[in-house]
């Protein structure tokens, strides 16, 4: 913090003592006075004017104002109605859109997960696969494993699929792809 002493005071910055104190304003002169006192009295006033009623028929305004504030209002009712349908809509078509954003980021994070391609025996990606006839793919080195332990005993005994157990006499294999 800068004490008082370190303060640097320049001498542009100071006030200048106003010519009369209390004042910060210069003077003006006086006032105008723009009446016409000599001709005041030359001007008649008709209070009896103003008392009496006139012939003329005023109309009502407050009938008409209150026809049409009425009508306004009635209005308004209907399009504050129409309004709050309309938000109400806007929040459920919000969350609809919300829900199908989440089910599709799901099904998205899913079919993700079922496109990498791993081997349902060794959990391995591998390079060549073999399908079975019920629809199950396996790489090719445990499909071969599977078959020959089932095919030891004979060659013309279905085997079975070890995901499904649906029996079977051979399987096809597939060309490597892009998994």
């Amino acid at each position: 913090m800068a004490s008082r002493s370190d303060a640097i005071i320049v001498a542009d910055d100071e006030r200048l003592p106003n010519p009369e104190p209390g004042t910060s304003r210069p003077q003006r002169g006086p006032r105008r006075d723009y009446s016409y006192p000599d001709f005041e009295s030359m001007v008649v006033n008709d209070d009896a004017a103003d008392t009496a009623p006139s012939r003329k028929r005023k109309r009502t305004e407050t009938e008409e104002s209150s026809t049409l504030d009425r009508v306004f209002k009635k209005l308004r009712r209907a399009l504050d109605h129409d309004i709050q349908q309309l938000r109400q809509s806007n929040i459920e078509l919000r969350e609809d859109i919300r829900l199908e954003r989440n089910r599709r980021q799901k099904t998205q994070e899913e079919f993700s997960h079922l496109r990498k391609l791993d081997c349902k025996i060794c959990y391995m990606q591998p390079d060549r696969w073999v399908a079975l006839l019920c629809g199950h793919m396996f790489c090719k080195s445990c499909a071969d494993d599977v078959f020959c332990k089932s095919c030891a005993d004979d060659l013309a005994t279905p085997k079975i699929c070890p995901m499904c157990r649906v029996t079977y006499t051979g399987y096809v294999e597939c060309k490597p792809f892009a998994g």
